[in-house]
């Protein structure tokens, strides 16, 4: 959990010494980065297993899917 973190920060730091600064004075910002992340890592894999079942019942590829059918309802087709 700390390696995430770190990467994190170094991420909204671009590793320098001035961004560092800038985001210690921003923790609410930074805290609000975090969760927004941590919400994708969660979502992003449960969409793509998603797009991927609707891919092949479709018969084309994931990314057709995606163009196709943009917005991800949650609910088969």
């Amino acid at each position: 959990m700390l390696c995430c973190a770190l990467g994190l920060l170094a991420l909204l730091t671009g590793a320098s010494a001035r961004g560092l600064r800038a985001l210690l004075g921003a923790w609410p910002v930074a805290i609000i980065a975090g969760g927004a992340a941590t919400a994708l890592a969660v979502l992003v894999p449960h969409h793509l297993d998603h797009y991927r079942q609707r891919a092949q019942a479709h018969d084309r590829t994931v990314l057709a899917e995606i163009v196709a059918a943009p917005l991800c309802s949650g609910r088969p087709s």
